[in-house]
């Protein structure tokens, strides 16, 4: 009775470690879709954008004045990493502005030196940025409904027409205590 006790808890036990290694295995296969992507190394990177269709980034930034603290009359910096080209930096052209990429932003006024925005092609996703102690952006949201640290989007478009339609958003964000990957996949209609 033992040995059969003991067989059925290592099986049990083993097959733990089988779906565990696989979870991760699929988290960490999740962001392939980054692969043959460059990393943008801007100063006070927020967080960025990429998209299927070719390498150029979008990049946000927090605008820092020279005392260290936020700019509050124009907190966010956003624009574009051309990849493609030389990885220069450009500005976003007013379509992808109004269409895509811009955001609102406003202070929490019950927090000094953070922000609250929303971008517009996800209005109703809040996003928050202050800064930790040694100056650098601190970028949280909800993602998969936990708070998380956001990273990066990936953004799956259809460009067989003249105006490029998103079909997915893929949020990649960090648990705060662990370190470990927080993933949603938003589905646009």
């Amino acid at each position: 009775m033992k040995l059969k006790i003991t067989k059925y808890v290592t099986i049990l036990f083993s097959c733990f470690l089988i779906i565990g290694c696989s979870l991760k295995s699929y988290s960490q296969n999740k962001e392939s879709v980054f692969d043959g992507h460059t990393i943008p190394t801007d100063e006070n990177i927020m967080f960025y954008i990429q998209k299927n269709t070719n390498p150029n980034t979008v990049v946000y930034a927090l605008n820092i004045r020279s005392d260290g603290k936020i700019n509050p009359k124009h907190p966010i910096e956003v624009f574009w990493r051309r990849y493609e080209e030389d990885g220069r930096r450009k500005k976003l052209g007013w379509l992808e502005r109004t269409f895509a990429f811009d955001f609102k932003v406003k202070p929490v006024k019950s927090k000094p030196n953070t922000y609250v925005f929303s971008l517009v092609a996800m209005k109703k996703k809040k996003v928050y940025v202050t800064q930790n102690k040694s100056g650098s952006p601190e970028v949280f949201m909800k993602i998969s409904g936990k708070i998380a640290r956001l990273e990066r989007i990936y953004v799956m478009v259809d460009d067989s027409r003249r105006i490029q339609r998103v079909l997915t958003m893929e949020l990649f964000g960090r648990n705060f205590k662990t370190g470990e990957l927080i993933y949603e996949k938003m589905v646009k209609n």
